[in-house]
């Protein structure tokens, strides 16, 4: 990386992200090893994650402005983040690289963004898939939770006091649990305030630790205590890093048989008629690889999935060398 690369750094309620745009410069040589350099706290600038933005290859079919990938922390590879996408989205509005509605290009397909002041809202492509009273055995104890696939894998407890939870080693072990591999999950822990609110926190792979926020998790607590008939669109979810509001729609059982192959039927075809009240988005939503042990069974499906909240500029200036020299 050059001394006088172009970097900005945006929060999303609580998520802190570094943005680089490749668009108009040399990509970089190894995205993993600029991530964990630049994202160590206290040795270099620090952040959850590094978002790189480059040419979207889909833009013309779909209109999105730039594609959006994602490194954590430690450098690995991250296939969705509900806060990441948001602060891209703001990033390109501020940059005035876009207007104030953003098609951008993620791992798991185009997003959907609108900025409107601080707060921005995105789409969530594709369909989520909840497995609900699911049991892991952790530390000697039997804990039920549900499972969520919302781009990312999540596993979701349901508590009446997460704070008084030790989150960090609670949620590393649950992480890391053989029943959620091979991909592991993030963990979240969620109260149920009442029937549009709900508290969490949040442990997340790729970090390996507690964040002040989630996207993707505001989702998933959200969608597990949907399941659970706790809560009903839209949700307010308040972690520690400020309130993200999710919307989400239940597919009933008859669209959700719809989405399932048919022989002799071309799934790519499918039409209106036969998967009513379903976007063309969702009509060919593949099945997803074979998932952990906890992902047994026959899952709640959910749609039109939105995530919303603050979303702010912290800093825009160069990455210099120096940033690199702890790799």
């Amino acid at each position: 990386m050059s001394p006088d690369r172009k970097l900005a750094m945006y929060s999303g309620a609580g998520n802190d992200f570094l943005i680089l745009d490749e668009r108009y410069e040399p990509e970089l040589g190894d995205a993993s090893a600029e991530a964990r350099a630049l994202c160590r706290r206290g040795v270099s600038i620090g952040a959850d994650g590094l978002v790189l933005l480059s040419f979207s290859d889909v833009g013309e079919e779909t209109g999105a402005v730039a594609r959006m990938r994602l490194w954590n922390a430690d450098g690995s590879g991250a296939e969705f983040s509900g806060n990441a996408a948001r602060c891209a989205v703001r990033y390109l509005v501020d940059e005035d690289l876009a207007s104030g509605t953003v098609r951008l290009q993620t791992d798991i397909g185009v997003v959907s963004g609108e900025v409107q002041g601080r707060t921005v809202k995105v789409t969530v492509p594709g369909l989520a898939r909840v497995y609900g009273q699911r049991r892991i055995r952790v530390e000697g104890r039997d804990l039920l939770g549900t499972y969520v696939q919302v781009g990312v894998p999540f596993f979701v407890l349901l508590h009446d006091d997460p704070d008084d939870l030790p989150v960090r080693y609670l949620g590393r072990a649950i992480r890391n649990h053989p029943d959620l591999q091979p991909a592991g999950a993030n963990v979240a822990f969620a109260r149920v305030d009442d029937e549009q609110g709900l508290y969490f926190r949040v442990y997340e792979r790729g970090v390996e630790n507690e964040t002040l926020s989630s996207g993707t998790g505001s989702i998933a607590a959200a969608l597990a205590a949907a399941v659970a008939d706790r809560v009903a669109s839209p949700v307010a979810c308040q972690a520690k890093g400020g309130t993200l509001t999710v919307r989400f729609r239940p597919l009933t059982p008859q669209q959700a048989a719809a989405l399932k192959p048919t022989p002799g039927v071309d799934a790519s075809t499918a039409t209106a008629e036969t998967e009513p009240a379903l976007t063309a988005e969702h009509e060919a939503d593949p099945e997803p690889a074979p998932g952990p042990k906890v992902a047994e069974g026959e899952p709640w499906l959910f749609s039109d999935i939105e995530i919303e909240g603050d979303t702010r500029r912290l800093l825009t200036g160069t990455a210099c060398a120096d940033a690199l020299r702890f790799r």
